[in-house]
């Protein structure tokens, strides 16, 4: 009996490891300064993605060289999905810990983690394996630590069977360097069985991987590893005197012998690296026996920690480990030869056609069945305006709140997430459906860092999952251009920007969404203080917040609503931690319309929009992206039931809302006369009505227009109906008609119809946020609802270029 339940045991074990709880991992790192007794500080940035039940921080283990020991870790949940493949609960988690190690001197060391197991493959991953190896000499052509490439990847990538797809691999290096893209090869060390399974490839030189088709559906174990390269001959100099050469990728391929070696005397140590020692000569002729520390007039720069691995003459105050390494030998003085000559009996180096660092990066790519359609926007989603490109690159400053807006849409599924992998405390949040909010606020030790985001939107019909492919952006920490401050109160907002950071703009020319509120000015700061209610203020909710948001912009017409020249945009907002939920609701306006007319029967009005004169192909593949000044070309087209008719736009108006009746439009036609100059009509008495015009913003928060006109169908060629009439003066009644009437109807009334929104292409920027406050009453366009929690304010400063667009959306979208 007791046999019995041991074989069941190990049955049982054998089947839990079979299934496996692992999808991928990766690694990069960067040092981050010295400690008080002369270690050096490395981050680690170590993500991993298991089966939720499965939640623990990867450790990796000293492999080779002096790793030090770790100091710190901080470890939570970047994101996590339930639509899974391990056999346990099917919702993976991706996780990062943020570890520090304290290393004592910089020659190179190699960590690595194994254990098991994959979830299930195709190709038959079975046991995890990375590997990493750690370079933090001091580089010739930064004059700082090497530091590795920066990457991440959602951890379970899927794709129909039967669609083709491209995937651009983040792999983004700080120091400038030649980043390759390779999949593992030391078996046991780099990758489990070293697979490059068919119907993938991989371009080591772009990083980017293509699927073509794969003959199994399932989930395939990818282990990649990522190497940086420098861009030119590289030397790096080490704690220990000692130093090594690199060089750049291309050249080993006209020199395929990659290392060679001369003797050089270890009894005494060069006191300078050459290439430091030979970039100071260009400006000496008599080296010094002290170097003092580089220095800047900026008060918050201080001397690089790594500078003083570089003097070896007089001791630092502390004395670090290693100056007494240094300084053993006498010192001689150095060479007058450049730094990269290197005498038979005097010296020695290595030259290196080895990367100057390698990460791993493992994920896991489901091979779906097929779908109905590979077309992007119907079945697969498709990102829309205002999601950041591939590849785009963010700037944010520490402590300031960063929020990237991500939006999806597919016409026969519905997006109901998007998947994110990111640094640590990066959140998203639903604001509707297909649209979402992901943030991350950079810490004060991040500046100076970048790091990179990636996302995918994923949309479901039942049972079967779509992902749309995948975007990756970097984000830059630095620190912010404008000097704001912006206070929430619980019924208004304070915004105070120094006037040196204003362009040079006069409070004039600055207005806010309503330019019926102005602006106080001084000689040092420009200032706003508004109503949450008041001043063309927009409302945006979450689940957790509700978010007051205006805009300062400049103007160069201080009585126009519109711009064509957009240059300065500053926009602050209010933060409120809700503790009632809030929803929202908006009905899409239809671009066609169906209305009965006695004397018509059945009337059809189709209001589109073309990207050419030709008016050959309707734009059904959204977001049309327009720049600001380029024509936008539109149709409306009526269909009745009896022939010789002709269609008449009466008027047209643009709003920034879904709402013909805004108090402000922006009047484009009014009793059939033309008000906007740049409008061109290509037809006349015809059922259709083409025209254009150029493309333009409502100036202030408002990145969306709505095209609204009133028509009128007509009998074609009468003389007696307001399509004949054409423009009429608003001050000068129409002719009477009505003795010439006949029983049959020759006109219809006037109906009105939509197209819209046009969306500007917003980019996300700076941001800073205020001093936490506790409130209990927000207003909500007047009506007052409960708040509490903490209150924050965000201001973001952009300077608008021409190439700025914006897009017309699908009424779907709206």
């Amino acid at each position: 009996m007791m046999s019995s339940i041991v074989v069941l045991n190990l049955l049982l074990l054998v089947s839990i490891a079979s299934a496996g709880h692992y999808y991928g991992g990766s690694l990069t790192f960067t040092t981050k300064g010295t400690n008080p007794d002369g270690s050096i500080r490395v981050e680690f940035r170590i993500k991993a993605t298991y089966d939720e039940s499965y939640y623990d921080y990867q450790y990796y283990q000293c492999a080779s060289g002096d790793c030090g020991y770790e100091s710190s870790q901080i470890f939570g949940q970047v994101d996590r999905s339930s639509n899974g493949r391990s056999a346990y609960t099917n919702t993976w988690s991706q996780n990062e810990a943020v570890v520090i190690r304290n290393v004592h001197g910089n020659k190179p060391f190699d960590l690595q983690a194994n254990s098991c197991c994959w979830v299930p493959t195709v190709n038959y991953v079975n046991s995890w394996v990375l590997w990493t190896h750690i370079d933090l000499g001091i580089r010739s052509d930064t004059n700082a630590p090497n530091r590795s490439p920066l990457t991440t990847i959602l951890p379970l990538i899927r794709v129909p069977q039967n669609c083709p797809r491209t995937y651009h691999i983040m792999a983004f290096d700080s120091d400038g360097d030649q980043v390759r893209c390779r999949y593992g090869l030391q078996q046991n060390r780099e990758c489990d069985r070293c697979d490059q399974p068919s119907g993938f490839h991989l371009n080591q030189g772009t990083c980017t991987l293509e699927y073509s088709s794969a003959h199994n559906t399932g989930v395939y174990g990818l282990e990649l590893v990522l190497e940086d390269f420098p861009k030119k001959h590289t030397t790096l100099a080490y704690s220990d005197g000692s130093r090594s050469y690199r060089c750049p990728l291309g050249s080993a391929r006209q020199n395929p012998s990659a290392f060679y070696t001369t003797p050089y005397p270890t009894s005494t140590p060069l006191t300078t690296p050459y290439w430091w020692w030979w970039y100071h000569q260009q400006t000496t002729t008599s080296p010094s026996t002290t170097t003092e520390p580089p220095t800047t007039t900026e008060a918050s720069m201080t001397t690089p920690w790594w500078w003083h691995l570089q003097q070896t003459t007089m001791p630092p105050t502390p004395v670090p480990w290693w100056w007494w390494i240094y300084n053993q030998q006498p010192t001689t003085s150095p060479m007058t030869t450049p730094g990269w000559y290197r005498p038979q009996t005097t010296t020695s180096h290595q030259r290196s056609y080895e990367p100057l660092s390698k990460i791993p990066l493992q994920f896991s790519f489901l091979v779906d069945p097929p779908a109905p359609s590979c077309t992007e926007g119907l079945y697969l989603p498709h990102f829309l305006s205002p999601t950041p490109q591939n590849g785009e690159k963010i700037h944010a400053a520490p402590l300031r709140e960063l929020e990237i807006r991500v939006k999806a849409t597919a016409a026969y599924t519905t997006v109901h997430d998007v998947i994110i992998s990111g640094p640590l405390n990066i959140t998203k949040h639903a604001l509707s459906t297909g649209e979402y909010a992901i943030r991350w606020t950079p810490m004060r030790d991040d500046l100076g860092e970048s790091f990179p985001i990636c996302f995918i939107a994923e949309a479901s019909d039942g049972a079967n999952i779509y992902q749309s492919n995948m975007r990756c952006i970097i984000v830059n920490v630095g620190r912010h251009n404008v000097n704001a401050h912006v206070t929430c109160t619980g019924t208004n907002m304070v915004v105070e920007i120094e006037q040196q950071h204003s362009i040079g703009l006069h409070k004039d020319y600055l207005r806010l969404n309503d330019p019926a509120c102005t602006l106080n000015s001084n000689d040092t700061h420009v200032s706003a203080n508004i109503s949450l209610n008041a001043c063309g203020t927009l409302i945006e909710e979450d689940e957790r917040y509700i978010i007051f948001k205006n805009e300062i912009v400049s103007t160069d017409d201080l009585h126009s609503i519109i711009t064509r020249k957009h240059e300065v945009e500053i926009e602050f907002s209010c933060r409120y931690e809700k503790s009632n939920n809030i929803s929202m609701e908006f009905t899409a306006r239809r671009n066609i319309y169906t209305v009965t007319e006695k004397g018509f029967g059945t009337l059809t009005y189709n209001f589109g929009i073309f990207p050419t004169a030709d008016y050959i192909a309707m734009m059904n593949s959204y977001p049309a992206e327009f720049d600001l000044g380029e024509r936008i070309y539109m149709q409306i087209e009526s269909q009745s039931s009896i022939n010789d008719t002709e269609l008449f736009i009466e008027s047209c108006v643009a709003t920034p809302y879904n709402d013909p009746s805004y108090s402000t439009p922006y009047t484009i036609i009014q009793n059939g006369c033309v008000l906007d100059e740049t409008v061109e009509f290509y037809t006349t008495h015809e059922p259709t009505v083409r025209f254009s015009m150029e493309a333009f913003k409502f100036i202030g928060l408002h990145d969306q227009v709505f095209i609204s006109c009133s028509v009128i169908l007509c009998e074609a060629y009468n003389p007696f109906t307001r399509c004949s009439q054409g423009c009429m003066n608003s001050t000068v009644s129409p002719p009477s008609h009505h003795h010439h009437r006949r029983e049959a109807a020759i006109e219809t009334a006037s109906h009105l119809i939509s197209q819209g929104p046009l969306r500007l292409k917003r980019s996300v920027e700076r941001k800073v946020t205020s001093t936490a406050l506790n409130l209990n009453l927000v207003f909500i366009a007047g009506c007052l609802l409960a708040a509490v929690g903490m209150v924050c304010g965000v201001l973001i400063y952009r300077t608008r270029r021409p190439q700025i667009k914006y897009q017309p959306l699908q009424s779907s979208e709206i």
